[in-house]
């Protein structure tokens, strides 16, 4: 089984955004996934026992985001590019946001040389989202979103999973190239989603959508 979880926000701005890996530490409990994935967006909250923790009880492929404590993230996350093999899928991610950002920022040519080794992927974690105003119809258009729609035409995962977007507790749509799906696990909406025969979207602990993957 696996979790996926994204812009859990982890912060010291409000009581519940505090507890919030407390939550994912029950959910965890609870359900006991081989592995936690994540979209980035831990929180600038997080500490160096928050992961320890996360890591005593599964295994964890992450990216990071934009909001973050830098000082530690990039220690746990995984390579850009970096396949991690988990039964028969092939996962794979890419950190940050396509841009100049000194913490958070892969450089459009460096992007585009990673995704061009990319084949035969099952799972696509990345932050950064594609443009899709399809589902998103307030988002507007730029270079970096753009780059990321055209490297899933290229590589055609079976499955992106993002983060970084607002608009509910998840977003699902099915394209040409694959399906795409955005979880909400922030203290607002405390939502994840399960892979285990299908992909189940839960919130605060209720059903509320599956898919095959």
């Amino acid at each position: 089984m696996i979790l996926l979880i994204s812009d859990l926000h982890k912060s010291l701005d409000s009581l519940e955004e505090m507890e919030s890996v407390k939550w994912l530490l029950s959910i965890l409990d609870e359900l006991e996934p081989d592995y936690l994935i994540s979209a980035g967006d831990w929180g600038e909250g997080m500490s160096r026992d928050d992961f320890s923790n996360i890591l005593s009880r599964t295994r964890l492929i992450t990216v990071y985001g934009n909001h973050e404590n830098f000082s530690i993230i990039k220690s746990f996350s995984i390579r850009d590019g970096q396949i991690i093999r988990v039964g028969n899928m092939r996962i794979t991610g890419i950190n940050g946001l396509i841009g100049e950002n000194k913490d958070y920022g892969i450089k459009p040519e460096k992007f585009l040389r990673i995704i061009s080794k990319l084949r035969d992927i099952d799972i696509l974690i990345s932050h950064q989202p594609p443009y899709l105003p399809e589902i998103y119809p307030k988002m507007r258009y730029n270079e970096a979103a753009e780059l990321m729609l055209q490297a899933l035409e290229e590589v055609k995962p079976k499955l992106h999973f993002n983060g970084h977007m607002t608009g509910g507790c998840y977003s699902y749509y099915e394209f040409e190239w694959g399906k795409y799906l955005r979880v909400d696990s922030s203290s607002r909406f405390r939502c994840y989603a399960v892979i285990d025969k299908d992909v189940t979207v839960y919130q605060r602990g209720e059903e509320v959508f599956s898919f095959a993957l």
